[in-house]
């Protein structure tokens, strides 16, 4: 081999490697494309939808009441599932009440126009009255028919440090 296929190369292999670097970075530090598994989010986002999750917010923001975020809650879950797109309903030091199908954060009825059923019901949950924690969030699944989502009404208020994106544009479909 001659200099000039050595330096063609060596160049297309530091080009790639760079790539890479960078690829790496964004999905690490700035987004991460999720597809969407299930159907608890319906009918906001439905079943192999794509969304892009920003990764800046839950490191240097604030999640607020509404935000719609990617949880890696593997042992949470059924299945092989590794991760859950809910939406936050109370973050922490906030009191959550469902109850006669409505849901209560701090004592005023969330309008929740956004939810798949008329009422959301929490019928024998632990976690169906509470103050979240001050470094949780209470999430619940837009799908609120029974048995449709799980989320905090079966297993909990989740730690923030188990955010790790919040939901910023679906790109499939458009």
């Amino acid at each position: 081999m001659n200099k000039d296929s050595v330096r063609t190369i060596t160049g297309s292999i530091l080009l790639l490697a760079a790539a890479v670097v960078l690829g790496l970075c964004i999905t690490t530090f700035i987004g991460r494309i999720v597809v969407i598994d299930g159907n608890s989010m319906l009918p906001t986002l439905k079943h192999g939808d794509v969304i892009i999750a920003e990764r800046i917010t839950p490191r240097f923001g604030e999640i607020r009441q509404g935000d719609i975020v990617v949880l890696k809650i593997p042992e949470l879950l059924e299945g092989k599932k590794k991760y859950a797109v809910k939406r936050v309903i109370a973050v922490g030091n906030q009191h959550v009440e469902i109850r006669d199908g409505k849901v209560f954060v701090d004592g005023t009825e969330l309008p929740e126009d956004y939810i798949s059923a008329d009422e959301t019901y929490a019928d024998g949950s632990p976690y169906a009255d509470m103050t979240v924690p001050g470094d949780c969030v209470y999430v619940l699944g837009d799908n609120r028919l029974p048995g449709k989502s799980r989320d905090s009404r079966t297993f909990g208020p989740v730690n923030v440090k188990r955010i790790m994106g919040k939901f910023w544009r679906r790109i499939f479909p458009f």
